[in-house]
């Protein structure tokens, strides 16, 4: 089977979050929901430092995972240095 590739730029200060499906999935609620959640949370820490960032996202949960769980953040920096 082919292999599409995609760029998409990410502008400077931009956060680029990867994740499992443990992050947003449980037996109580479906994905979207989980999705949904995910996106206001990390939207109202878009600023903090990528550690507070990640260990909140996490924590916010209040609730044991049913999966496990990962989860990256990548920042773009303001200005690129040569």
């Amino acid at each position: 089977m082919p292999r599409f590739t995609h760029e998409y730029p990410l502008p400077p200060s931009s956060t680029l979050l990867l994740f499992t499906d443990g992050l947003v999935e449980s037996r109580n609620r479906d994905i979207d929901t989980g999705l949904t959640a995910l996106a206001g949370h990390a939207a109202r820490l878009a600023t903090a430092p990528l550690p507070q960032l990640c260990a909140d996202l996490v924590a916010g949960h209040d609730q044991a995972f049913d999966d496990d769980v990962a989860l990256l953040a990548l920042r773009i920096p303001d200005s690129l240095r040569s």
